[in-house]
């Protein structure tokens, strides 16, 4: 009799063990019921784009050029002269405006955050500014982003 309770219990137990393991979440599938997370309207390009019609409508953005003239204008982390020639590099290629932007004011000291770079329409233009800002996603540590028709590029200086 004790053989078979404990027979008996062994074998639940050895079941629900099984049960419990056999028992794991299904991945995530994309179908027409189920989009994938992340639509086209919040690509990374999307985002920027967003975020640079805030910039616009700003007053917390200035032209590159002009803003590092200045002495009392700084970056938290990012070099000034690699700074400063990516601004050079960006009007070569035939970016319509370079921004320094979400600028920040502190103890007397602006801070620039980003560098914002409005694109021209001309294809032939703005392969050459997605050139120099693949050596900028490299150079800040950004994320890449690839050339979907967009108005605008923002790189993090921070």
């Amino acid at each position: 009799m004790k053989n078979l309770i404990r027979n008996i219990l062994f074998g639940t137990t050895l079941i629900g063990l099984t049960l419990a393991c056999g028992c794991r979440k299904q991945p995530d599938v994309t179908t027409a019921d189920n989009p994938p997370e992340e639509s086209s309207t919040d690509s990374l390009e999307a985002r920027i784009d967003k975020h640079g019609v805030e910039i616009m409508a700003s007053s917390d953005k200035a032209e590159a050029r002009q803003w590092m003239k200045q002495p009392a204008h700084i970056f938290f982390k990012a070099d000034p002269k690699a700074v400063a020639q990516f601004v050079e590099d960006f009007y070569q290629a035939g970016a319509a405006q370079v921004f320094i932007a979400d600028i920040e004011e502190h103890e007397g000291k602006q801070y620039g955050e980003s560098l914002f770079i409005v694109l021209p329409k001309e294809p032939a233009l703005r392969t050459k500014i997605f050139e120099v800002g693949s050596r900028a996603d490299t150079a800040f540590q950004n994320d890449s982003v690839t050339d979907k028709g967009q108005k605008y590029l923002y790189y993090s200086l921070d």
